[in-house]
């Protein structure tokens, strides 16, 4: 058997995820590439191995460790390494019994799973037969927040690819949004998972896909309350806080994804993102954004500032969601922001940038909403609103943690 081992020093491996923080501070995943992607893709026995480094114990929501010992964890584990051939860092906390852990991944495991992901065809999602209308069919009466708030409340959320859009708790003044991007893999933002104010990741937190309401039974939740099993962030993010680290992933427990269906995900090119989401003479732009506001900010759509009984209702804007500006350079080389003009707000965090004619008519997240640079926006304020940008980078997080748990 071919073996890639890529770890600096020989570690115990093991099968099971749940290792006691006593027995087994540092232990090596070793995943099978022949098992997960088939034989025709892998046609000889390989596999790579992945260094995960026991952090602590995430209690109560409490970080296992300060992000000074996870900047010393990762100083130590690069000090010999060349900055272009440094390894990817993410923080993993299972959600079952708390411990935490620094998952190191080598920049070429990466990119082979990277390939890998892409000829299996991981990143094209999946439609489970509940196909949508047009994106442009829009229903109730429209909110206008802010002067110009063109958000609308939509009612078809059963239908992919809204089906796999959903709402991660969420209240007057919290909550976030997500997308499926594969069976139970769901994609979102990092602080919508840990909060770096108070150091606490969100523990509790409960996935709905296609909410519509408070009413907590079915017919608001029809595809029920899903909790998560682990959460991945970017380690940086607990490290600098930088909002090109603002991205992470929930593997869920049970497989909702055969019911909502899921979207895929590209990483693309200022250009080719310019050509898809930018209106143009006789072509209007092809990208969207739906989330799930809370209504007790200021910024929130006025109907449900007016009548907060549309709390828990995802909300999307008329206008297509063009884009503005790109910037901040991330560890990949490619720029991992960029911003746009539809209307959001928060709770809309998490929530996927996303077309629905990518080669054809795939529907693909583009990006995910991170930030906004006002609350009452003037009318002079068009790109507000800032987007984590799908990137290589972002790519080997799903790559790899899609391929580890299945």
């Amino acid at each position: 058997m071919k073996k890639l081992v890529f770890a600096i020093a020989t570690l115990l491996s093991v099968n099971a995820m749940n290792v006691s923080a006593a027995d087994n501070p540092s232990i090596t995943r070793s995943l099978d590439l022949q098992k997960t992607f088939g034989t025709e893709l892998v046609p000889n026995k390989s596999q790579v191995d992945v260094r995960w480094t026991l952090l602590g114990k995430a209690q109560l929501g409490n970080a296992g460790a300060s992000a000074e010992i996870i900047s010393q964890q990762i100083g130590d584990l690069s000090s010999n390494k060349k900055a272009e051939t440094r390894d990817n860092f993410w923080v993993a906390v299972n959600l079952d019994n708390g411990d935490e852990y620094l998952v190191e991944m080598p920049k070429s495991t990466s990119q082979t799973l990277r390939r890998l992901s892409a000829k299996a065809g991981w990143d094209q999602g999946h439609d489970a037969g509940n196909s949508a209308p047009s994106t442009d069919q829009l229903e109730y009466t429209k909110g206008l927040s802010n002067a110009n708030d063109s958000r609308v409340r939509r009612g078809d959320n059963t239908t992919y690819p809204f089906s796999a859009m959903g709402q991660m708790n969420g209240g007057l003044t919290s909550g976030c949004s997500g997308t499926l991007v594969g069976r139970r893999h769901l994609l979102t933002a990092a602080h919508c998972l840990y909060d770096r104010g108070s150091e606490t990741w969100s523990l509790s937190m409960r996935f709905r896909p296609g909410r519509e309401g408070s009413c907590g039974t079915a017919a608001c939740q029809p595809y029920g309350a899903h909790a998560g099993s682990w959460f991945f962030t970017p380690a940086k993010w607990r490290t600098d806080g930088g909002y090109e680290y603002d991205y992470g992933m929930v593997v869920l427990q049970g497989t909702p994804g055969y019911d909502t269906s899921w979207l895929g995900y590209v990483a693309l090119t200022q250009d080719s993102l310019n050509d898809l989401c930018d209106d143009v003479s006789g072509d209007n732009g092809n990208c969207y954004n739906r989330g799930y506001p809370a209504c007790g900010f200021p910024e929130a759509p006025l109907e449900c500032r007016l009548n907060n009984g549309f709390q828990n209702w995802p909300y999307q804007d008329t206008k297509r969601c063009q884009v503005g500006s790109f910037g901040t350079d991330g560890d990949d080389g490619w720029y991992s922001r960029f911003t746009t003009n539809c209307d959001l707000s928060r709770g809309h965090s998490g929530s996927a940038i996303f077309t629905d004619v990518y080669n054809g008519n795939t529907k693909v997240v583009l990006g995910i909403v991170s930030t906004q640079s006002c609350s009452t926006c003037t009318s002079s304020d068009n790109f507000v609103n800032g987007i984590r940008r799908i990137t290589p980078e972002v790519l080997d997080m799903i790559s790899y943690f899609k391929a580890e748990m299945p």
